[in-house]
């Protein structure tokens, strides 16, 4: 056993010593050379450390100690396997995309007054994961080919939206996180007293959960898309919901994320509160055609996991703290006539809409503008 432990050892401080060596063998890109260059190596050098010191220290050879050895082990693969999948690929695939992208999200960064580093966007992704986000590591992936287009392109604030919520440390809702764990306490109280409790506890004692775990944090960072792009924003979510699953399934949710119906129903209070109402009245025309006939797949329980108190006062809490960190709304940079990425996203969704014969030439002049503004050639 000892001897096979060694060997895995062996082989991931071989694994290691092959990225290393990739990645200082590369030639780099400026906006990845001295941030995140360095920080990837080390933590590589970190593993390794660990792993050669474990060899060289004799403990490998001590039958007592195969099980620490292995969880030593198991804790130093998915290390490296994470930092190889958020980090590693990132850089290696740091090409012309990545370079736009980045020009692209240091504006937003800018124009909404974001006092921190912009992250990585790599379009490591895929169609199926479509965009996410992994604050530790600073990244943002993008499936390949977003470049070349703009009508997805709001949803990247909402992975945005992850790192700010990493970065405040979920302070903009962290009244809301106790409002909602006090509801759910107060719901289970009245269903076992009016003695409806074999129904519906177990699924309220798992929305109570889920709301802390990660609810919550996804409304805020749809709540930061509306915010930061207003309208784009909702048409986005929209034609997700349309090119993903569709009306029968809004009212489904996941451990990640809550249903696709109460998270539409809390973009469209943030653009009311942003005071778009023109924006919202077409919003809430098209998502109610969206809606149609979907009552009889709405469960009985639905109501009682997404109450729109609950939402509403997640809006209040976010926009004031928003507000109060001083970071650009939408309607801000609306107001004040400055050309913006979020106002391009709304004329982008605005053409696309009113004139879908033109919207493709559209597109290409749009995004070879924001290549001339930072730069960078046309495509």
């Amino acid at each position: 056993m000892n001897n096979f432990i060694k060997a895995l050892y062996a082989d991931l401080l071989h694994r290691i010593d092959v990225v290393v060596a990739d990645i200082k063998g590369m030639m780099h890109h400026q906006d990845i050379k001295d941030r995140f260059i360095d920080d990837t190596l080390n933590q590589f050098f970190s593993i390794r450390s660990e792993l050669q010191s474990a060899l060289e220290s004799g403990v490998l050879e001590l039958d007592i100690f195969s099980g620490n050895n292995l969880y030593r082990f198991n804790r130093a693969h998915r290390e490296f396997k994470a930092i190889h999948s958020y980090r590693y690929l990132a850089i290696k695939n740091y090409k012309d995309p990545e370079i736009f992208f980045y020009q692209v999200i240091s504006q937003i960064y800018s124009e909404h007054r974001i006092n921190a580093l912009p992250p990585i966007v790599s379009t490591i992704s895929n169609h199926d994961y479509y965009y996410w986000a992994v604050p530790y590591f600073e990244i943002i992936a993008l499936p390949s080919g977003e470049e070349h287009s703009l009508l997805n392109l709001p949803d990247m604030y909402h992975e945005i939206g992850h790192l700010l919520h990493s970065m405040f440390g979920g302070k903009s809702c962290e009244i809301s996180a106790i409002v909602v764990d006090k509801h759910f306490a107060k719901e289970i109280v009245r269903i076992i007293d009016d003695g409806t409790a074999t129904h519906f506890q177990e699924v309220l004692e798992l929305a109570r959960y889920l709301w802390q775990e990660s609810w919550l944090e996804e409304f805020t960072c749809d709540l930061v898309g509306t915010y930061m792009t207003g309208a784009s924003y909702a048409w986005t979510n929209l034609k997700l919901l349309s090119t993903g699953h569709g009306s029968t399934k809004i009212f489904e949710y996941s451990q990640s994320h809550p249903a696709d119906e109460a998270r539409m129903r809390i973009i469209i209070l943030m653009l009311e509160k942003l005071g778009l109402d023109d924006d919202k009245k077409k919003v809430e025309t098209a998502w109610r055609v969206f809606l149609k006939d979907t009552e009889v797949f709405k469960p009985n329980d639905y109501s009682l996991l997404y109450p729109q108190k609950l939402l509403q006062h997640i809006v209040e809490e976010f926009y004031t703290f928003y507000q109060n960190a001083d970071l650009a709304s939408h309607t801000e940079l609306l107001n004040k006539g400055v050309s913006s990425i979020s106002c391009l996203l709304n004329e982008a969704w605005s053409t696309a809409q009113s004139s879908p014969s033109n919207y493709f030439a559209y597109e290409i002049d749009s995004i070879n503008q924001l290549r001339a503004n930072f730069g960078l050639s046309r495509v």
